[in-house]
């Protein structure tokens, strides 16, 4: 096990509207505000995203089972904020649903909304977690110094 302990920063409310990307809103924010650890939650609508919920095998290197979807869903996810080299990277989880139709998974790529998306960013203080690739699994995994 490995932790770190730090301490909360700012509280940032962020509106998402009609055609924006919520994987690049986030980097941009991160960046704007230079956020360094954070910790989000997100609730919504996507018109468009890509998820990967699970993997094929449990053997390495993962193959992801990857979902897309086209069509407005309502989204719930929470996510972090962690930088890997000079960058913030976004990890991000979420359930989406249209009727009776449930996804959950890691959303990737792009992700576009749908009306709105409304995020609340947790900033974390004296946090030293960083993302790093890690060389067996080939995935961007949090490291803690």
């Amino acid at each position: 096990m490995e932790y770190s302990i730090g301490r909360m920063g700012r509280m940032i409310l962020l509106r998402l509207d009609e055609d924006e990307d919520v994987l690049v809103s986030l980097k941009a924010l991160s960046r704007k505000e230079r956020i360094q650890n954070g910790l989000f939650v997100i609730i919504g609508s996507l018109k468009m995203g890509s998820l990967v919920s699970g993997a094929e095998t449990e053997d390495i290197p993962v193959v992801p089972i990857w979902h897309h979807v086209q069509d407005n869903y309502e989204v719930l996810g929470i996510g972090n904020i962690f930088q890997s080299g000079d960058e913030p990277q976004i990890h991000l989880h979420a359930a989406l649903g249209r009727g009776e139709e449930f996804l959950m998974g890691c959303l990737r790529e792009s992700s576009k909304v749908f009306l709105v998306a409304e995020i609340i960013v947790f900033e974390l203080l004296d946090i030293s977690g960083v993302r790093e690739k890690n060389g067996i699994t080939g995935l961007s995994l949090l490291k803690i110094r």
